[in-house]
């Protein structure tokens, strides 16, 4: 009796509970890494969000590396026993290295997220290929640590290859996000060649007022004094005035000065009676014993640093410089990305250690 199968059976059930969890924090934050990059950010921003929230971006992220690493994984199978072995990894990763960027950026600059292809995107890249070029080749060297670190995983043999390519595995796959957002970042000032500019509109002329038809009979005009009168019920029935339009223009009436005359002699100033009730000293005034406290406080009046920092909006981000730099590699110092680095790895450990148990005890290997 083989008792393989009672190994192999709870150790699938785990490779698809590790699996499940390893990808959606995988698509979490590889999506992070990217959005932040795309957006601008010097630093990749981590915000916490719920576990239920991200199982979306697994199947958005299936569905845009599937569309071609499926079909090239397939190809690839038919290598595996021909004297190029190695072709079973070198084609998908190919395939994945050369259609994947494109099916991203037009998924972020399409109508849709769902779109794998969207004309913007060939359009922007025309008129920067350089910066094409320079991806292609700093992608292509991630993507190949990429595939090493897939290979020890999973299919190499020994614990040591597991706890070097674990590592090696979740890095190069966001060094990829971080590339890829840069990228997008960079054709984001980008104008389309494909796009058309906005012309614009002329100002229309006034056009004169049509005439009536000749059927048609003309609005007679009517005084006010010829419509009835309004009932109001203080002043009576009220009706408006005429309007006369044979009057003539009356002329401007100009202000001239007159001469002056003799001011005449000032009044004398009104006797004062005199009240028992009042004092003959007048109060003196004096200053008040207690500061009258302001209206608003310092820190409503005066804004603080990081309000003036938004208004002028010096953080804004401005079209690169110099699109590839070593500068793209400081977010891996980041505490936040040690500590997501941290968490990938760990669980690609458990996931390829019940890999590896799963093939161990497969029934279908069949004895050694």
């Amino acid at each position: 009796m083989d008792l393989r199968a009672f190994i192999f059976v709870p150790a699938l059930v785990a490779c698809v509970i590790f699996g499940a969890l390893f990808a959606t924090f995988a698509a979490q934050h590889y999506l992070n890494v990217m959005q932040s990059t795309g957006s601008g950010a010097r630093q990749v921003v981590w915000p916490a969000e719920p576990l239920v929230d991200n199982l979306w971006k697994v199947v958005y992220l299936a569905w845009l590396i599937g569309l071609w690493l499926g079909p090239a994984w397939f190809i690839g199978q038919a290598f595996a026993k021909t004297d190029l072995p190695w072709m079973r990894y070198a084609l998908p990763l190919a395939v994945f290295w050369i259609c994947y960027p494109f099916s991203q950026l037009s998924s972020l600059s399409g109508p849709t997220i769902w779109l794998p292809l969207h004309h913007d995107v060939f359009g922007r890249i025309a008129r920067k290929p350089h910066v094409l070029l320079g991806f292609l080749f700093l992608s292509g060297i991630t993507l190949a640590l990429f595939g090493l670190g897939f290979h020890w995983t999973f299919n190499a043999e020994g614990l040591v290859y597991l706890f070097l390519g674990c590592p090696l595995f979740v890095v190069s796959a966001l060094i990829y996000a971080r590339l890829l957002g840069r990228l997008a970042f960079a054709l984001m000032y980008t104008r389309s060649i494909l796009s058309r500019r906005k012309k614009k509109k002329r100002t229309e002329k006034a056009k004169p007022e049509a005439e009536p038809p000749a059927g048609e009979e003309q609005p007679v005009f009517v005084q006010p004094s010829e419509l009835p009168p309004i009932q109001t019920p203080d002043e009576g029935p009220l009706t408006g005035y005429d309007v006369k339009f044979d009057d003539k223009p009356r002329k401007r009436v100009r202000a001239e000065s007159a001469t002056a005359a003799k001011s005449p002699e000032p009044l004398p100033p009104p006797k004062r009676l005199k009240n028992d009730d009042e004092d003959v000293e007048a109060y003196g005034v004096r200053e008040p014993e207690v500061e009258p406290e302001e209206r608003a406080p310092v820190d409503i009046v005066k804004p603080s640093e990081i309000e003036m920092r938004l208004l002028s909006r010096d953080d804004a981000p401005k079209p690169p410089k110099q699109v590839w730099s070593l500068q793209l590699m400081e977010f891996l110092y980041q505490p936040e990305t040690l500590a997501a680095i941290g968490l990938l790895t760990v669980l690609c450990l458990l996931l390829g250690g019940v890999v590896r148990v799963a093939r161990e005890f497969n029934p279908a290997r069949g004895g050694d």
